[in-house]
Parts: structure tokens; sequence; C-alpha cells
């Protein structure tokens, strides 16, 4: 049986990656970080976090920058 992923919300991004959701948001809008769309939820595969945060210039801003402590 293979693995089953569980889908991460864009709350549980937005605050592993110490950014607002509106952050988040607009990365999805300039397709920086690619969702997974369930009716008008927007959720996230745990491995395009990880390609995400491979490339942080991509996003302009990085989790450290963001002041998360």
């Amino acid at each position: 049986m293979s693995e089953i992923a569980q889908l991460l919300t864009l709350l549980a991004v937005a605050k592993a990656l110490c950014v607002s959701p509106h952050t988040v948001r607009s990365w999805v809008r300039d397709g920086k970080l690619r969702p997974v769309r369930i009716c008008r939820r927007l959720l996230f595969h745990p491995d395009e976090v990880t390609r995400f945060l491979a490339h942080p210039q991509s996003s302009g801003r990085t989790p450290t920058e963001a002041g998360c402590q």
C-alpha cells in the first residue's frame, strides 16, 4: 500500500514559514507555490512546501526574514 501524505492547510503553511496567510496566497497567485485545490480551499502537499523552501529566492522572502521565533 502506498503512503498517503497529509495535505497542509494554508494556515499551517503560513505558520510553518513564519509568514501571513496573505503572503502564502500571494505566492500561490504568483505561481511560486502550487496548491491542491479542493472546492475553494487551498491545501498544500508537504513535498511542494519542501520544493518551495529549497528555492527561497523564488519567494522573495525567507522564513528568517519574516521574524519567526
